[in-house]
């Protein structure tokens, strides 16, 4: 995940969060409000227009109470108080007409306790009317009973009204209890999340940008070999693979530039050395050559003096080696054949392995390969590589020879079973000069890994081969097809 999706993430967990706080904020508010004062609000016209009616059925029976009072019973105040109350029960219907038209009506009261209301109206009206006509007791008592069974029906409303508020109130508390579990809820998750962006960010942010720092001083104060730990394939981890691949370049050129500050002195000591050694030399060999011209053919000494010649000969061609080991080399790329340079390499090797009773078998060193290379360095390297198996090979055993053809390279692998070479060792036996013999001179295999290099290849060494005896090892020589300056 690169580091802009990472700043997404966070940043639309942050959004998500703030979000999801506010919708359930205002959705809370929005809920107890409907639960608690949307009832009270929508009951009050109701409870309104019921007291109303109410109040008008009390003036009712207090005009009718009057006429019990009176002790004048003429027919002109018999029609007085029923004008009256006919009046005030018009009054009564046209609020009903305003309560039946109100939305929450049926909600509050019940739509058949309205109608009832109504009906107990119509019988009102209806009674009076009688009671107007007869003047009959009976008629006035039937009057007096429907008003005021009109009016406990409307006490009872309202009571069952009051009684709903009453409930909605105590409901208001457990509403008001499970919000304040929601809104703490949220509340934490909120400081979850934020506690899991700071996690996030501390993680990939703040983490590798402190690692980066880290490295840079170590950088700074030539800890070349300090690496970024990286966790990640965005752009920070991608910053510190940059970093450890140029820590990589800066350490190697910085051992580069060591190595060949080195053979620079190790050059400039063997020119002095070998310049000091070839003037007294030259006079042994003369001296030794003159002198051998001058022996009787059938003299003794004359075997002397072709050995002192030849040990001249080895000793200038050792000092000429001193000088190749720190000079470049010159190449000259043709086309040969690889198993026929192997083979060469091989029958000239042969008389002094078999002195000591040790084989050498190559059963895929038939091929009919042809690369481009410099045969004759390529040929110095592979010989030093057989000769050094040959030197640590026991007596009586046997020395391996295999060449693969893989992915534009051609190898060839020198196996021994003489004692390993331990594993620290790896690196400091192709340094100039650095030997684990007593007779060695710590040239060879540092040529070798000069020619593999100008040929843009490498030399891998495998050692111990047996892990359980720590005997035995293999040097790889991975040296491409096509080798040439242009690579």
């Amino acid at each position: 995940m690169s580091l802009r999706l990472k700043f997404s993430f966070v940043l639309s967990l942050l959004v998500l969060t703030i979000a999801v706080n506010v919708v359930l904020s205002i959705w809370s508010i929005r809920f107890l409000e409907r639960e608690l004062a949307w009832p009270l609000r929508y009951a009050q016209p109701v409870l309104t227009k019921f007291h109303t009616i109410k109040r008008i059925g009390e003036d009712e029976l207090k005009a009718l109470h009057a006429r019990e009072t009176d002790y004048i019973f003429t027919n002109q105040s018999i029609t007085t108080i029923g004008d009256h109350v006919s009046d005030l029960e018009y009054e009564a219907e046209r609020e009903f007409e305003a309560l039946r038209k109100l939305p929450t009506v049926r909600v509050r009261s019940g739509g058949s306790t309205t109608d009832n209301l109504h009906r107990r109206s119509l019988l009102i009206l209806k009674s009076l009317n009688t009671w107007i006509d007869s003047e009959s007791e009976l008629d006035y008592r039937t009057l007096v009973n429907h008003i005021y069974e009109r009016h406990e029906l409307i006490e009872r409303v309202e009571g069952r009204i009051l009684q709903d508020a009453g409930l909605a109130a105590d409901y208001g508390s457990k509403l008001q209890f499970i919000i304040y579990i929601i809104v703490s809820t949220t509340l934490a998750g909120a400081i979850a999340s934020m506690l899991y962006t700071a996690i996030l960010v501390r993680r990939w942010i703040i983490q590798p940008v402190g690692q980066l720092r880290n490295a840079t001083q170590e950088f700074g104060q030539g800890n070349f070999e300090h690496r970024v730990k990286t966790e990640s394939d965005d752009e920070l981890g991608q910053l510190g693979d940059e970093f450890n691949h140029m820590a990589s370049l800066i350490l190697d050129m910085q051992k580069e530039q060591i190595e060949q500050a080195r053979l620079a002195a190790m050059g400039e000591m063997a020119q002095r050395t070998v310049h000091n050694l070839r003037t007294p030399l030259a006079g042994i060999r003369a001296l030794a050559e003159t002198t051998k011209n001058e022996l009787d053919p059938e003299s003794d000494l004359g075997e002397l003096q072709g050995r002192i010649l030849s040990t001249v000969d080895n000793f200038e061609s050792w000092l000429q080696g001193m000088l190749r080991v720190t000079a470049p080399l010159e190449l000259q790329y043709l086309e040969y054949s690889p198993s026929q340079l192997v083979n060469t390499v091989i029958r000239t090797h042969l008389d002094a392995a078999n002195a000591r009773g040790i084989s050498i078998s190559c059963d895929t060193c038939e091929s009919e390969l042809r690369a481009i290379g410099d045969a004759h360095h390529l040929e110095h390297a592979i010989t030093a590589v057989l000769s050094n198996a040959i030197d640590f090979a026991p007596n009586d055993s046997s020395i391996q020879v295999e060449i693969h053809i893989n992915n534009g390279y051609w190898t060839v692998e020198i196996a021994d079973q003489g004692p390993g070479i331990e594993p620290e060792l790896h690196e400091s036996i192709f340094r100039p000069y650095f030997t684990t013999r007593k007779s060695g001179t710590g040239i060879g295999l540092a040529m070798v890994k000069r020619i593999m290099k100008q040929h843009r290849g490498e030399i891998i060494v495998k050692s111990p081969i047996d892990q359980l005896s720590s005997t035995g090892t293999a040097f790889v020589l991975n040296i491409p097809i096509q080798a040439g300056e242009n690579m």
